[in-house]
């Protein structure tokens, strides 16, 4: 801190503080302060435009991943359900069956057959019916290939 500065005023009185003595007569006279419109309306319209930008990324996201619905399906994808029926039937008990079982083996090979599986009906959803029959064929081909070695694997442990 400073030493102490004597305020004089002009009714003859003084008083002290530590701040520097400053003349108001010297300062010049304040304009009223007018809110400056342009600053304003640019954060406006940056706020639109940010919103507008998340927005459009959302609707992005959600028309580039369809959720598969079995509702909206054409009538050519009779074809695909059909093809699926021994597949989804499958998937269905395998899937409560892991979730019975503490331990299962071969997870790693179960999930990467799921994922074809998904994606198999993916492409009925999205009307590719002759691509997800001939994944549904190659699925169903790996599934008697789990079961055969499920099977050799049970009998040899007994």
């Amino acid at each position: 801190m400073t030493h102490p500065w004597p305020h004089h005023h002009a009714d003859g009185s003084t008083h002290y503080t530590h701040c520097r003595p400053e003349t108001v007569e010297a300062l010049p006279a304040a304009e009223p302060v007018r809110p400056d419109w342009r600053r304003r309306g640019r954060g406006a319209l940056g706020m639109l435009g940010a919103s507008g930008l998340v927005a459009g990324a959302i609707w992005f996201a959600m028309l580039c991943d369809p959720t598969v619905s079995r509702a909206a399906l054409p009538p050519s994808a009779d074809v695909c359900t059909n093809a699926g029926h021994l597949a989804r039937v499958w998937f269905d008990a395998e899937t409560a069956r892991r979730a019975r079982v503490a331990e299962a083996p071969h997870q790693h090979a179960f999930n990467s057959m799921l994922l074809w599986y998904r994606s198999a009906e993916g492409q009925c959803a999205a009307g590719r019916t002759q691509e997800a029959v001939r994944s549904f064929k190659a699925i169903e081909r790996m599934i008697a290939g789990f079961d055969a070695n499920r099977e050799d694997r049970d009998e040899a442990e007994e």
